[in-house]
């Protein structure tokens, strides 16, 4: 029997997430009138929840189209 250690996906999530410091740019930036780096951080979250979903759940279909 071989055993088989695999990282927790809330582990491999947090570790995957952008850094804090590129959201609070993206607001500053947000309030000065630009939301372009806000979105590009939200559609980086949105790539980690996909890429590590958590167990048992069935991820949303969106339909961005």
């Amino acid at each position: 029997m071989k055993i088989v250690h695999q990282t927790p996906y809330a582990v491999a999530r947090a570790a995957a997430y952008p850094p804090l410091t590129e959201l609070a740019d993206a607001l500053v930036k947000q309030a000065a009138g630009d939301d372009t780096q806000l979105k590009a951080y939200v559609a980086k979250c949105e790539a980690v929840k996909a890429a590590h979903p958590k167990p048992g759940v069935t991820p949303p279909v969106t339909d961005k189209a």
